[in-house]
């Protein structure tokens, strides 16, 4: 059976796969101190089947002997689109194609409170929810399940997750089914739950008000330099970036992280998704023909034929450029093959919170935010705010 300790949360992904598959229903997966859930088995209904670990991918890790061949530079054709995702909007345009062949999208949104969880999306209008990063890990409940009835009655079904979340849902359908396509994105880490939350609060409280609206990665001053955009009921707004903020500073300084992430088995550049996407940073590099607008491209990975067919499919709602993807491997897909390194105080950070600590203090003492930092940011808003800012890149672009 599944045991995680203390001693080996390093080996557990928190993927689901495990809870999902008991046939006595005895595996929950229960929050730690951390805000990670892991799996707590009821060890007196166990009947010792061994389903959890043989769905567990960690344990047996599904990972593809080949490596994709073609890669593309993508974008999606309505600007609209682009400009309220994350990069260039192409799974926009792969869970448009979805629906209007009657599927169903599963992936991560964030619910009323702003927690983080996976959910379906049946239409055209649902499909807003999915944009933009949400750099939370993802509670997925008994998403696996949802998925397999759907599968079950011949629908078509498009999973969207980390290489962690694809790799367990692989593990827990036990078979292959053509009418799924997974898209899995490289992925750094999955940040706490609970600082996420902390963070919310700790921010509703400054701005006396409620949260109404985040957005992880608003392109307010363009793709290269996306913030962590929080409105208020009382119209009032925290605009931070990685630099500046609280919860992205935990996150890229590699101390709010769950441990698994910090020796992931799921880097590699093949995976058992039938599309990898990511960030595109350095599209002159792939293509040299084409400017970068700072607007925003997505990087994609062929990983199946099925996945050729769903990507080709949607050849009317993107533009497509051609990429090495060897060079794409070493650049802004190296993610996909390295870990994150473990800041050395990630302990003590949470024990302090542990503790009753606000997040920012957590933060100012463990990795303390600089004041020309802070100051940079706010000088970056009043430029923006002046249209300097524009006028400044359009300076920069020409030269």
């Amino acid at each position: 059976m599944i045991n995680i300790t203390d001693n080996n949360k390093s080996t557990c992904c928190g993927c689901t796969a495990c809870a999902c598959v008991c046939p006595k229903h005895c595996i929950t997966m229960q929050e730690d101190k951390e805000g990670f859930k892991y799996p707590s088995v009821d060890k007196v209904n166990c009947i010792n089947c061994g389903l959890c670990e043989k769905v567990c991918p960690v344990i047996n890790n599904p990972k593809p002997k080949t490596i994709p061949k073609e890669a593309y530079i993508t974008r999606n054709n309505d600007s609209d689109i682009v400009k309220t995702s994350t990069s260039g909007g192409t799974v926009s345009a792969l869970c448009d194609q979805i629906i209007s062949e009657g599927g169903i999208i599963f992936g991560g949104a964030f619910d009323d409170n702003f927690n983080v969880k996976h959910t379906s999306a049946e239409t055209k209008d649902e499909l807003t929810k999915f944009r933009s990063s949400k750099y939370v890990q993802s509670d997925l409940e008994n998403t696996f399940a949802k998925i397999k009835k759907e599968l079950d009655s011949s629908r078509l079904v498009m999973f969207t997750g980390t290489p962690c979340q694809t790799a367990g849902l692989h593990n827990y359908l036990r078979k292959p089914y053509e009418n799924l396509i997974i898209v899995d994105f490289v992925c750094r880490a999955v940040p706490s739950p609970l600082v996420w939350e902390m963070h919310r609060k700790e921010l509703s409280k400054k701005y006396k008000s409620k949260l109404v609206y985040a957005n992880f990665r608003e392109k307010t001053y363009g793709y290269h330099s996306a913030n962590l955009t929080m409105r208020f009921a009382n119209n009032k707004k925290s605009v931070e970036n990685t630099k500046t903020d609280n919860m992205l500073k935990s996150f890229f300084s590699g101390i709010c992280s769950r441990p698994s992430c910090y020796s992931c088995p799921f880097r590699s550049a093949g995976r058992v998704s039938d599309l990898t996407v990511f960030d595109c940073w350095n599209v002159t590099r792939y293509v040299p023909t084409l400017p970068d607008d700072d607007k925003g491209y997505t990087a994609v990975m062929i990983q199946s034929a099925k996945g050729k067919k769903i990507f080709e499919s949607i050849s009317d709602k993107i533009t497509k450029y051609d990429a090495d993807i060897n060079l794409l491997l070493q650049t802004d897909g190296k993610m996909a093959l390295q870990n994150p390194k473990m800041h050395p105080k990630r302990k003590e950070y949470f024990e302090m919170l542990e503790s009753g600590a606000a997040l920012s203090k957590a933060v100012k003492t463990y990795i303390p935010i600089k004041f020309s930092r802070r100051l940079a940011g706010k000088t970056r808003t009043i430029l923006y705010k002046t249209g300097l800012l524009n006028k400044l890149k359009n300076l920069k672009s020409k030269g």
